[in-house]
């Protein structure tokens, strides 16, 4: 061969085989480039200015034998992501697929899917799932029009939905945000978990810009609290005090876009559509407020753009907090801990901002403030209720007095939160008592889903007013208050409507209840002489057990407090304790703690022989602050 043509062959270049890669961000396998794997975010990346998409690992599917795995496009509906199923049928479910032989390429129950890891191997996956290079099965992934497998398949490295430890920037943030005194402020998302998303992630529709919206709300705050009464001003610093910090230095985010949910997102607005909502209240009814006010509410959340802070998604996270932190009590699972601090936060948040911009009490801000009250009774937390329950009462009393008028979704909830505040021992003016009044959008309210009544509520006010000035009574005045509860019973009849026989028995435990509490507190009877009336209250409370078969709601705690409060017989006391053991089913923290302050009240009582002692002394405690329903 000449000497020109084999230098000329040499000097052809052979093309170099380039190997693929399977543990580069799907940012850098889209853009075929080497990626340096650094976790969360990758370097190449962050020194580009793009947007990492994370490392979690994604399914494909074959569209035929020996065809290369492309993500799946179907569209899933939002119905599709939030199955009506109850846990039994979930937990059934799972348990048929968990027995699957492995015949076949997959097997399908319900909303869940199981395949063989074989069948895709012969399929030309190459032993690795849905890892695909091509442009079009990265653009899917980065593209919210296939919100399917991007929020509902995809899963973080850990492999589970929940968020197992946080990171040491979480701990961090958590040592500095959280409430000292409670120890179910856990550990927050943690950031390897984080969906991956090319646009705004999930979460950053609830939470990706705090520190905008910080700068958004900060130049109206000077101007708009003085505005405000002593409470309500002091609410709205309260919930900058609380969470001033984590919004300097935002949790993790992890996204929920427009119309689907990621996993976790959607079982906790599923346990509260399905669990919560008849628990937290004496009956459920198709007009139950949890589901035809609360999550609608909720759920508007979702349309909001990113950036913009949004009462409604208070309300959600507030939501997603409750239901987090009742799984916590249920499982005894400490991830759902973790993920309740994370939205209980993220909900203070927005609820901050909004107060601070506006200043004005709507029916979504006091839905979201009847929210966040509602989280810290599923955790059991001490004393941090009372901001929200306060400054509620003082912004309340702003918007009335400016002539807001409520419609009946908001006449609802403001008879809730009245009642809830005055049971709680807070003080109400009058102006916002007569709001207790009967008004035909809210007749019978009470009654149904609380198990009380709005006059004897407004009488046992009066009780505690009298019992708090230590003013001496007269005795005739004393029989003249006592013959006006009296009168009250018989406004206590409840006749119509499916579950009018559990409603009066709640009703006359709540009668009884009021009844020892007067004596006790202004008649100074001791314990000894009210145990007839407790003995009425405690058959009462068993026979709302009985007659739901022990799978009914709960209506507000006040009155089986008081009542165990005040029991001073072994068999009483037993059966009272088997009420408290009976109501852990309802997923509500608080009534465990109160049961806690009773145990404790009992053996105080038993120690000091012949010393009267009263519950609320106990109740002021520190430890034991917590709201009485």
């Amino acid at each position: 061969m000449p000497a020109s043509e084999q230098s000329a062959t040499s000097n052809v270049r052979v093309p170099k085989t380039r190997t693929k890669t399977f543990t580069g961000c799907w940012t850098c396998r889209s853009r075929r480039v080497k990626c340096d794997d650094e976790r969360p975010v990758c370097r190449r990346c962050r020194q580009s200015g793009w947007h990492c998409q994370g490392y979690g690992l994604r399914l494909g599917w074959s569209q035929s034998p020996g065809s290369r795995s492309q993500r799946r496009q179907t569209q899933w509906s939002a119905l599709q992501l939030l199955p009506n199923l109850s846990s039994a049928a979930v937990n059934a479910l799972l348990a048929e697929l968990d027995g699957w032989s492995g015949e076949g390429p997959s097997q399908e129950r319900g909303p869940f899917t199981v395949f063989s890891i074989a069948n895709l191997d012969a399929e030309g996956t190459g032993g690795e799932v849905g890892s695909s290079d091509t442009p079009q099965s990265n653009s899917a992934s980065s593209s919210a029009a296939s919100p399917g497998t991007e929020n509902a398949l995809d899963v973080c490295d850990s492999g589970t939905p929940l968020p197992l430890r946080p990171s040491s920037r979480d701990r961090r943030i958590r040592a500095t945000t959280t409430d000292s005194s409670s120890p179910e402020a856990d550990s927050l998302i943690d950031d390897s978990c984080a969906a991956p998303s090319s646009r705004s992630s999930p979460y950053e529709r609830l939470s990706a810009t705090p520190s905008e919206i910080e700068e958004v709300v900060r130049d109206d705050l000077p101007t708009t609290l003085p505005k405000l009464s002593t409470n309500a001003s002091h609410y709205v610093r309260t919930a900058l005090t609380l969470s001033s910090l984590s919004s300097r230095n935002p949790s993790p985010t992890m996204a929920i876009n427009p119309i689907p949910l990621p996993r976790p997102e959607a079982e906790l607005l599923h346990h509260w559509n399905t669990f919560l909502s008849g628990n937290m209240l004496l009956t459920d009814s198709p007009n139950n407020p949890c589901r035809t006010v609360f999550l609608p509410m909720a759920l508007k959340g979702l349309e909001v753009a990113p950036k913009e802070p949004s009462i409604h998604l208070s309300i959600l996270h507030a939501i997603c907090a409750s239901s987090a932190f009742s799984l916590a009590h249920l499982r005894q699972d400490t991830r759902y801990q973790s993920l309740a601090t994370h939205h209980d936060q993220l909900a203070l948040r927005h609820l901050r901002h909004n107060l601070a911009r506006g200043i004005r009490l709507d029916e979504p801000a006091l839905a979201a403030v009847l929210s966040c009250i509602t989280a810290e009774a599923m955790s059991g937390r001490r004393r941090r209720w009372r901001a929200h329950v306060t400054g509620g009462l003082g912004l309340l009393e702003n918007e009335i007095r400016r002539g807001w008028v409520p419609g009946p979704a908001g006449s609802r909830l403001i008879q809730s939160y009245l009642s809830l505040s005055l049971l709680s021992n807070l003080p109400v003016s009058p102006y916002l008592m007569s709001l207790l009044n009967d008004s035909p959008d809210v007749r019978h309210y009470l009654e149904q889903y609380h198990g009380i009544n709005g006059p004897l509520v407004q009488f046992l006010a009066y009780i505690t007013s009298l019992a708090e000035s230590k003013s001496p009574i007269p005795a005739d005045e004393l029989d003249r208050l006592e013959m006006q509860l009296h009168r009250h019973s018989s406004l206590l009849s409840f006749t119509t409507g499916p579950s009018s026989t559990i409603i009066q028995h709640a009703l006359n435990s709540f009668y009884y209840a009021t009844i020892i509490y007067f004596r006790r507190n202004l008649r100074r009877a001791p314990p000894s002489d009210v145990q007839d009336l407790v003995e009425k209250a405690v058959q009462e409370l068993e026979a709302v057990e009985m007659i739901s078969n022990e799978k009914g709601g709960c209506a507000y705690n006040w009155a089986n407090f008081v009542v165990a409060a005040e029991c001073e017989r072994a068999d009483l006391r037993a059966r009272m304790a088997a009420a408290f053991d009976r109501k852990s089913r309802h997923g509500i923290h608080n009534i465990k703690v109160m049961s806690e302050v009773v145990q404790e009240l009992w053996q105080r009582r038993d120690y000091a022989v012949g010393i009267d002692i009263h519950w609320q002394e106990i109740a002021q405690e520190a430890d034991f602050d917590i709201m009485l329903v």
